[in-house]
């Protein structure tokens, strides 16, 4: 569970970089169309914007596939084959690590909410059992008790 916030958190954080990194560009586009830059001025912050982006995408890419194989490991489910290319795809801007694509990611999740359903389903089959279980029990210790004259007995008057 702690591992889940402190990703969330990451991910946030990285959401929120996106964002204001948009928004700076955004602003410096403006400014420069303002001040009446070239074209060839304006396509280069146009382009900076693109690989800042590109950077922040790679690590939301990095943070997704590196929670969800260490989700996957933990809970023993098969992880997505590098063989197929459309599940892997290789980070260039940040590092030269291969990340899971969305269908990658689709697939994964899907199967880790099955394995979490499977297990979910297991102790829902053990809860109900012991509950039977204890409630056999008491009805037992109730008759038991009745039987066996420790509870006082109404005289009648």
């Amino acid at each position: 569970m702690i591992d889940y916030i402190r990703y969330r958190r990451k991910l946030s954080k990285l959401f929120k970089q996106r964002k204001s990194i948009g928004n700076l560009y955004a602003c410096e586009i403006r400014k420069a169309r303002k001040e009446g830059k070239t074209r060839e001025g304006i396509e280069t912050i146009e382009a900076e914007a693109h690989f800042e982006r590109q950077m922040i995408d790679e690590e939301i890419s990095i943070l997704v596939t590196d929670y969800l194989l260490m989700s996957a490991n933990q809970r023993f489910v098969p992880i997505p084959s590098h063989n197929e290319d459309s599940m892997w795809e290789r980070c260039d801007a940040v590092s030269n690590r291969y990340v899971l694509t969305n269908e990658g990611i689709s697939k994964l999740r899907t199967s880790l909410r099955s394995e979490k359903k499977e297990r979910n389903e297991m102790v829902l089959k053990i809860l109900a059992a012991i509950t039977g279980i204890i409630g056999a029990a008491t009805g037992l210790f109730a008759v038991w008790l009745k039987t066996t004259s420790l509870l006082p007995r109404v005289l009648p008057y």
